[in-house]
Parts: structure tokens; sequence; C-alpha cells
């Protein structure tokens, strides 16, 4: 079978190489994250991070100027402008087969035989965020089968390479859709359905008001951030059925009390927390006055 590719003009990225010492480099990935950075390679003294070049405005290069200063644990040596193409090789160096929970997150270039007992999820991540590599995926992938029943209504908030959604049609789910506000994830994550033959998944570009989110859902998924998941949680009521579950992961760990008491309170019941490294995910449902 031949698979459509969309295809689109290369784009720059900006590379920024930062030395790193004595720091938790999941905090230090979380702040750029919040400043647009999307993709992250990293070594015991070096991080380096992405971000599209015409995404790095003069806005983001005062927040991370302001967040360089405050500290001395953490120094950038090095900025470098890639082509998407060369950005996606360097990427792909690092992109391994890996075990997660019930899946076998694999990439198009694996060559070793998929496990006959576990759920193959074919991911090629190119720019997107949500590889399982990252500790907030791998959170909510390994929660999924717990979660998802045959049958379900899924909406995956913020779906980057669509490995979530995909993993939620795989394990039953009668219906999955997912937005990005990110025109790449859009991409990458149709490409990704496309390779794991999956028919019952749509994507689009956008937010929560999206005019095809017009229903109710049975399982919500959100792996974002802090920023974006304070804004949308107390949106979500308005999608999330009754007895509904809500999935949330890309949240700090020291911002979960301040989360919880600003955001949640009232609002929802925690069935379970859960923490891997610096990261919390929350599975939590509605309280229903």
């Amino acid at each position: 079978m031949i698979l459509n590719t969309i295809h689109h003009s290369p784009k720059e990225y900006l590379e920024l190489c930062f030395f790193i010492q004595e720091i938790e480099v999941d905090y230090v990935i979380a702040e750029l994250h919040e400043f647009g950075f999307t993709g992250f390679d990293e070594t015991s003294t070096e991080l380096r991070a992405y971000i599209e070049a015409e995404n790095f405005h003069e806005n983001v290069q005062i927040e991370l100027d302001h967040f360089l200063a405050t500290r001395n644990d953490i120094a950038l040596v090095q900025t470098n402008t890639l082509v998407e193409k060369n950005w996606n090789e360097e990427w792909e160096k690092g992109i391994k087969p890996q075990r997660i929970g019930s899946f076998y997150v694999y990439p198009s270039w694996n060559r070793e035989d998929l496990p006959h007992d576990l759920i193959p999820l074919h991911i090629d991540p190119k720019m997107a965020f949500g590889t399982g590599t990252h500790e907030t995926t791998r959170l909510l992938l390994e929660w999924l089968p717990e979660v998802v029943n045959r049958g379900d209504l899924i909406l995956d908030a913020g779906t980057g390479t669509g490995i979530l959604a995909i993993a939620s049609s795989k394990l039953g789910a009668r219906e999955v859709f997912g937005f990005d506000i990110d025109p790449w994830s859009y991409e990458n994550a149709t490409e990704n359905i496309e390779k794991n033959n999956i028919t019952n998944v749509q994507v689009v570009e956008g937010s929560l008001d999206h005019p095809d989110i017009s229903q109710t859902y049975d399982v919500i998924i959100a792996n974002i951030n802090t920023i974006a998941l304070t804004e949308m949680a107390p949106k979500f009521l308005n999608y999330l059925n009754s007895k509904g579950t809500l999935l949330l992961s890309g949240l700090l760990s020291i911002d979960i009390d301040n989360f919880k008491e600003k955001v949640l309170a009232g609002k929802y019941q925690i069935i379970q927390e859960r923490t891997m490294g610096e990261w919390a995910a929350l599975w939590l449902q509605p309280i229903v006055s």
C-alpha cells in the first residue's frame, strides 16, 4: 500500500545548545516547552532544544534571557540554524523501539521483530511532541488499558504525534477525535494514523472550540503543559460524560498541589495520581452535584 504523504516546504529551526550541571533536565525542558520549544535531545551535560525559527520572536528571547539570568547551573553555549530535513535526521538517531506498558512503540526504521504479546504502535515522531520517550507520554500510555473500554468515545487534546489517539483506537475505542493547534503536529498525526491502518481516528488543526467537537466523550486525554491544562481543565467538563474519565499529563510535580487547589477543587475528584521523574499525571472524574 502506498501512503499519501503530506508535502510542505522545508522549514528552518533553531537548535540551542545548553551546558547543564546539577539541575533536573526535566525542569529545564518544561520551562523551554512553555517558551515554544518542541524538541529536545539530552546527554549528562548537554541539552539541545529546538524551535521553529519563525516562532523565536523577541518575547521568547526576553523570556529565555530572564530564565537563564536566574540560574547559575545552565548556560547557553551555541545556537545553530537547521533545515527541517537535517533536524529530522538528527531526531531519528535517538528514537528506538521501546516497550511501554501494554504497548510496543516503534519507528519506521525499526529492524526488530514485533513482539506478539504487546500492542504495536507505529510512530514516526518528526517534530511533534509525544513519542513515548518522555515521561508525560509514558504515564498516560501505561494508564490507557485501565481506562479505555471497548466502544468508548475519546477526545485527545493536543494530540501531537497521535500516539495516545492511536493507542486508544487499538484498545477498542469506537471513535477518537484529536486536535492540536500546531500544524506540524496535525500533519504528523495524520501520517501516523495512516501507518497504523486506523480508520476511526480523526485529527484536526485547531483548539477545543473546533466546530467538530460538539458531543460528550467517555474519556478525554490531555498531555499538554501546566498553562494550557489550567485553562482547559474546567472547560473539559462541558465535553465529558458525567461518569467519564479525564487523564491529564504534562504537569510538573512541583506545581501539582497548586493545580489541585486552584483548578480541580470542587470540579473533579482524583482517582489516581502518578509521578515519573519530575512529572505528574492525574486520573480524574467529574464531581456530580
